[in-house]
C-alpha cells in the first residue's frame, strides 16, 4: 500500500523533470558559395582531393565548445554537432569548391588508392570555437599538393562576432567557413595557370 501512494509522485516528479529539461539541438557547419564559379573554371575532368583533415582532441567531440578564458574551456551538452565535426568540414568545403571551381569530382580523404588526384588540399584545424569576448574563431593550418609536391602552405585566420547561443556561433563559424573556402579556390585556381 505504502508504494501504491508513492508512485504517483514519484511520476509526477519524473514528468517535472523532462519538462523542465532543455531538448538537445544539432548543428552543421556549411561554406556558402552564393553564386556559382566566382572566378575561372578548372579545366574539364581535374580531380580535386580533400584531406586528410586533424582535429585537435579539444574538437575531436560532439559538443560545441566555447572559452570561458584563456585556458578554461565548456562542453554545451546541448548543443551538438549532427555529424562527425572533421567529416562535416570537408564535406561543406568540397561542395564549396566543386562550386567555385566549376569541377564535378571533389573525392575526400582516403580515397581509392587508383583514383589520379591533380591537385590535393590537407589540414589542420587548430582551433574552431566561441572565445570568451564572443568571437567565433577558425585557425587552420593547410597545405596544397600537385603531384605530392607541396605547391603552397599557409596559415587561415578568423574571428566574427557571435551572440553566446549555439545558432549564431555555428553561423559565424559558417561564415568564417566560407570565406577560408574562397581562399583555397583562389590558390587552386593560381596552380592551375
Amino acid at each position: 500500500m505504502k508504494h501504491i501512494i508513492y508512485l504517483p509522485m514519484l511520476l509526477f516528479a519524473l514528468l517535472l523533470n523532462a519538462c523542465g529539461s532543455t531538448p538537445m539541438q544539432f548543428y552543421m557547419l556549411n561554406a556558402e558559395t552564393g553564386a556559382p564559379l566566382s572566378g575561372t573554371a578548372l579545366p574539364a575532368g581535374t580531380v580535386l582531393g580533400l584531406g586528410p583533415v586533424h582535429l585537435p582532441a579539444y574538437l575531436d567531440r560532439p559538443q560545441l565548445v566555447t572559452a570561458l578564458s584563456e585556458h578554461q574551456y565548456q562542453l554545451d551538452e546541448h548543443s551538438r554537432w549532427a555529424e562527425r565535426l572533421d567529416e562535416n568540414i570537408t564535406r561543406a568545403l568540397g561542395l564549396s569548391l566543386a562550386k567555385q571551381l566549376g569541377i564535378e569530382q571533389v573525392v575526400r580523404y582516403p580515397w581509392a588508392p587508383r583514383q589520379a588526384i591533380d591537385y590535393q588540399i590537407s589540414f589542420d584545424i587548430l582551433e574552431l570555437h566561441q572565445t570568451a569576448a564572443g568571437q567565433s574563431r577558425l585557425s587552420v593550418q593547410w597545405q596544397l599538393k600537385k603531384a605530392e609536391q607541396v605547391i603552397k602552405g599557409k596559415r587561415f585566420e578568423c574571428s566574427e562576432a557571435a551572440a553566446d547561443d549555439a545558432e549564431a556561433i555555428v553561423t559565424a563559424q559558417s561564415r568564417c567557413l566560407t570565406r577560408f573556402s574562397a581562399e583555397l579556390a583562389d590558390t587552386v585556381r593560381q596552380a592551375a595557370r
